[in-house]
Protein backbone atom coordinates (compact mmCIF):
# COMPACT_ATOMS: atom_id res chain seq x y z
CA UNK A 1 0.00 0.00 0.00
CA UNK A 2 1.24 3.57 -0.97
CA UNK A 3 0.73 6.59 1.56
CA UNK A 4 1.66 9.95 1.66
CA UNK A 5 3.13 11.30 4.09
CA UNK A 6 4.46 14.80 5.72
CA UNK A 7 7.51 15.11 8.36
CA UNK A 8 6.62 17.09 11.41
CA UNK A 9 8.32 18.10 14.49
CA UNK A 10 6.41 15.22 15.78
CA UNK A 11 5.61 12.63 12.74
CA UNK A 12 7.31 9.93 11.35
CA UNK A 13 9.18 7.98 14.35
CA UNK A 14 11.92 5.67 12.34
CA UNK A 15 11.52 2.18 13.90
CA UNK A 16 15.13 1.42 13.09
CA UNK A 17 18.68 3.06 12.00
CA UNK A 18 18.05 2.40 8.21
CA UNK A 19 14.89 3.77 8.17
CA UNK A 20 15.87 6.94 10.17
CA UNK A 21 18.72 7.40 7.69
CA UNK A 22 16.18 7.40 5.05
CA UNK A 23 13.70 9.81 6.82
CA UNK A 24 16.22 12.23 8.01
CA UNK A 25 17.07 13.13 4.00
CA UNK A 26 13.52 14.96 4.37
CA UNK A 27 13.26 18.35 5.66
CA UNK A 28 10.43 19.24 8.38
CA UNK A 29 7.66 19.93 6.57
CA UNK A 30 8.20 18.05 2.91
CA UNK A 31 5.44 15.47 1.99
CA UNK A 32 6.63 12.20 0.45
CA UNK A 33 5.52 9.01 -1.03
CA UNK A 34 5.90 5.78 1.53
CA UNK A 35 5.58 1.94 0.54
CA UNK A 36 3.94 0.58 3.68
CA UNK A 37 4.41 -3.17 3.94
CA UNK A 38 3.57 -4.54 7.83
CA UNK A 39 5.60 -6.80 9.42
CA UNK A 40 4.92 -8.49 12.53
CA UNK A 41 8.53 -7.36 13.88
CA UNK A 42 10.60 -9.34 15.81
CA UNK A 43 11.46 -9.51 19.72
CA UNK A 44 14.91 -7.51 20.86
CA UNK A 45 15.01 -9.96 23.73
CA UNK A 46 14.94 -12.99 21.35
CA UNK A 47 18.16 -11.49 19.63
CA UNK A 48 19.66 -11.02 22.68
CA UNK A 49 19.04 -14.82 23.54
CA UNK A 50 20.18 -15.40 20.26
CA UNK A 51 23.99 -13.62 20.54
CA UNK A 52 24.25 -14.88 24.17
CA UNK A 53 24.04 -18.23 22.42
CA UNK A 54 26.78 -17.13 20.11
CA UNK A 55 28.66 -15.75 23.18
CA UNK A 56 28.28 -19.28 24.81
CA UNK A 57 29.18 -21.35 21.31
CA UNK A 58 32.57 -19.22 20.61
CA UNK A 59 33.50 -19.87 24.72
CA UNK A 60 32.82 -23.73 24.75
CA UNK A 61 33.20 -25.41 20.85
CA UNK A 62 36.67 -24.59 19.05
CA UNK A 63 35.46 -25.98 15.42
CA UNK A 64 32.38 -27.15 14.28
CA UNK A 65 31.87 -29.52 11.28
CA UNK A 66 29.47 -28.52 8.74
CA UNK A 67 29.12 -30.74 6.87
CA UNK A 68 31.20 -33.87 6.28
CA UNK A 69 34.98 -32.68 5.71
CA UNK A 70 34.22 -29.54 5.85
CA UNK A 71 34.79 -27.86 9.51
CA UNK A 72 34.79 -23.84 10.86
CA UNK A 73 36.91 -22.49 13.73
CA UNK A 74 34.84 -20.89 16.34
CA UNK A 75 37.11 -17.94 17.67
CA UNK A 76 33.77 -15.58 18.42
CA UNK A 77 30.71 -15.20 18.32
CA UNK A 78 30.40 -13.84 14.76
CA UNK A 79 32.14 -17.17 13.96
CA UNK A 80 29.54 -19.23 15.67
CA UNK A 81 26.93 -17.07 13.90
CA UNK A 82 28.35 -17.86 10.45
CA UNK A 83 28.95 -21.73 11.25
CA UNK A 84 25.07 -21.64 12.63
CA UNK A 85 23.63 -20.18 9.11
CA UNK A 86 25.53 -23.15 7.45
CA UNK A 87 24.44 -25.57 10.06
CA UNK A 88 20.69 -24.51 9.87
CA UNK A 89 20.83 -24.53 5.92
CA UNK A 90 19.97 -20.65 5.92
CA UNK A 91 21.80 -20.04 2.51
CA UNK A 92 21.34 -20.18 -1.19
CA UNK A 93 23.46 -22.53 -2.80
CA UNK A 94 24.55 -21.90 -6.48
CA UNK A 95 26.03 -24.78 -8.86
CA UNK A 96 29.09 -23.57 -10.69
CA UNK A 97 29.82 -24.77 -14.28
CA UNK A 98 32.74 -27.10 -13.05
CA UNK A 99 30.82 -28.72 -10.49
CA UNK A 100 31.75 -26.79 -7.56
CA UNK A 101 28.74 -25.07 -5.26
CA UNK A 102 28.83 -21.56 -3.57
CA UNK A 103 26.85 -21.17 -0.84
CA UNK A 104 25.96 -17.38 -0.37
CA UNK A 105 24.31 -16.80 3.12
CA UNK A 106 21.32 -15.04 3.93
CA UNK A 107 21.02 -12.36 6.55
CA UNK A 108 19.15 -12.84 9.66
CA UNK A 109 18.58 -9.07 10.23
CA UNK A 110 15.89 -7.70 11.96
CA UNK A 111 14.19 -6.01 8.36
CA UNK A 112 15.29 -9.63 6.51
CA UNK A 113 13.52 -11.93 8.81
CA UNK A 114 10.23 -12.05 10.35
CA UNK A 115 8.86 -12.67 13.84
CA UNK A 116 7.29 -16.14 12.39
CA UNK A 117 10.22 -17.04 10.25
CA UNK A 118 12.59 -16.07 13.40
CA UNK A 119 10.86 -18.78 15.04
CA UNK A 120 11.32 -21.51 12.45
CA UNK A 121 15.11 -20.28 12.27
CA UNK A 122 15.17 -20.76 16.30
CA UNK A 123 13.71 -24.25 16.30
CA UNK A 124 17.14 -25.25 14.03
CA UNK A 125 19.36 -23.41 15.71
CA UNK A 126 18.69 -25.36 18.61
CA UNK A 127 18.53 -28.35 16.73
CA UNK A 128 22.16 -27.58 15.24
CA UNK A 129 23.36 -26.45 18.42
CA UNK A 130 22.39 -29.85 20.10
CA UNK A 131 23.23 -32.02 17.21
CA UNK A 132 26.66 -30.46 16.03
CA UNK A 133 28.16 -27.71 18.49
CA UNK A 134 27.17 -29.02 21.98
CA UNK A 135 25.71 -32.93 21.43
CA UNK A 136 26.64 -33.92 25.07
CA UNK A 137 24.44 -31.09 26.89
CA UNK A 138 20.85 -31.49 26.85
CA UNK A 139 18.56 -28.51 25.07
CA UNK A 140 17.04 -27.94 28.26
CA UNK A 141 20.04 -26.88 30.16
CA UNK A 142 21.04 -24.82 26.84
CA UNK A 143 18.10 -22.79 26.83
CA UNK A 144 17.92 -21.99 30.85
CA UNK A 145 21.88 -21.16 30.23
CA UNK A 146 20.71 -18.43 27.70
CA UNK A 147 17.83 -17.12 30.06
CA UNK A 148 20.66 -16.97 32.77
CA UNK A 149 22.89 -15.37 30.49
CA UNK A 150 20.19 -12.89 29.90
CA UNK A 151 19.53 -11.80 33.16
CA UNK A 152 15.86 -13.66 32.63
CA UNK A 153 16.33 -17.04 34.46
CA UNK A 154 14.29 -16.86 37.92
Amino acid sequence: MKVWMERTLSGCRASDEESLRVLNKFDVGVTFEADVITRKPRSSAWHRRYWALMSMLASHVERVEIEPGVTLEIHNADDAHTAIKYCTGLYDSFVLEGGGVIRLLKSTAFDRMDADEWVAYWSKVLDAVHQKFLPRVELHDIEMEILRCCGEAS
